[in-house]
């Protein structure tokens, strides 16, 4: 597996060679305002080779950060991202130190390659190895989502197979509200303790670097809300997992412009005060990475793409937003627009 995981020293290095880029600066490493997403697609190896196409050019061109699952694309889109880190870095294109990789699990994945469906990857792997027991499956719709340690365990060193890292920089829990909605918010904050617990443990084995939620609508939505995630909660149970230097340090939401509840909604409650999410992750020492800038394609024929990412952008308290790119046209679009306003963000520094 690759060694190492991003850094300040090398992210600094690799924007000076992408100083059009308006780069975010935190405490541990700079990165892009867009990160390649890898949630839509074929589970084909045609949309595979458009992915490592767009990749390798996000990757030689500024986009520093990107965004995928264990679930997406059937496992495709991790071991996509495997093949041309390994490619990149292997033939000096590339370090490993420069790059921000993000992933999640939670969700029940399939697998393409073995070709199990989630049903049978469930059944076959998970079940019939005691990984999981149906006890553990919290089922809302179509969507069956697990809190238990074991799984995460499990879970994770297969992303990292797929990826071939040693690290991972970010890993998130991957939808916790279908778990909330099952569970309740006592069960479910019960729960989030063990497997914050187990999160840290992974960060001290250099597993991982950090850990957060990827969300839907658990921050965007008000807390009477079955969907509703606290996140001063969260963070009082990453202190009890990890101490005040816990690695809870990334949430994720969509946010776009038909959903803007993260900057208007003062839904989150942080020492008493009523705040909007970004407002609550700012005060609580949280980076607010977002999804959907287009709304799934659903706003691109209303606005030009360029407008809609930067208004994103341009949000106070928003690291970095991840849009799918499948197609190096989309990549080469999404950086023109970011560049147009380079002077104003370029290096803006968030520390907490």
């Amino acid at each position: 597996m690759i060694q190492g995981f991003a850094d300040l020293k090398r992210t600094t290095e690799y924007f000076s060679r992408h100083d059009d880029i308006p780069a975010r600066k935190i405490p541990w490493f700079m990165v892009s305002p867009i990160a390649l997403g890898t949630h839509l697609g074929e589970m084909t190896e045609a949309d595979s080779s458009l992915y490592r196409h767009s990749l390798s050019y996000a990757l030689n061109h500024g986009i520093n950060f990107i965004d995928t699952a264990l679930n997406y694309r059937g496992m495709r889109s991790e071991r996509d991202i495997g093949r041309v880190l390994t490619e990149m870095i292997n033939g000096s294109r590339l370090k490993r130190e420069e790059v921000i990789i993000s992933t999640k699990a939670g969700l029940i994945p399939g697998d393409i390659d073995a070709k199990l469906v989630p049903a049978d990857y469930l059944k076959e792997v998970l079940l019939h190895n005691d990984i999981i027991t149906e006890s553990d499956l919290n089922i809302v719709g179509h969507m069956k989502h697990v809190l238990e340690p074991g799984y995460y365990r499990f879970a994770m060193n297969e992303s990292r197979k797929h990826l071939n890292l040693n690290t991972i920089d970010i890993y998130y829990i991957h939808n916790p509200e279908v778990s909330m909605k099952v569970l309740g918010p006592h069960s479910f904050y019960e729960k989030l303790i063990h497997l914050f617990a187990c999160l840290e443990e992974a960060v001290n084995q250099g597993m991982i670097r950090f850990y957060g939620l990827a969300t839907w609508g658990a921050f965007l939505v008000t807390p009477d809300n079955p969907s509703y995630i606290s996140l001063e909660k969260c963070i009082r149970i990453a202190e009890r997992a990890g101490g005040k230097d816990h690695h809870f340090k990334f949430i994720q939401f969509p946010f776009n412009e038909n959903k803007r509840e993260a900057a208007r909604c003062k839904n989150q409650m942080v020492s008493g005060i009523h705040l909007t999410t970004l407002e609550a992750a700012d005060e609580l020492g949280i980076h607010a990475t977002t999804s959907a800038p287009f709304d799934l394609g659903n706003l691109i024929n209303q606005r030009e793409a360029s407008v809609l990412l930067n208004e994103v952008i341009e949000t106070e308290g928003i690291l970095s937003t991840m849009a799918g790119m499948k197609h190096v046209e989309n990549v080469i679009a999404n950086l023109d627009s970011i560049t147009m306003y380079r002077e104003e963000v370029k290096n803006v520094d968030r520390y907490f």
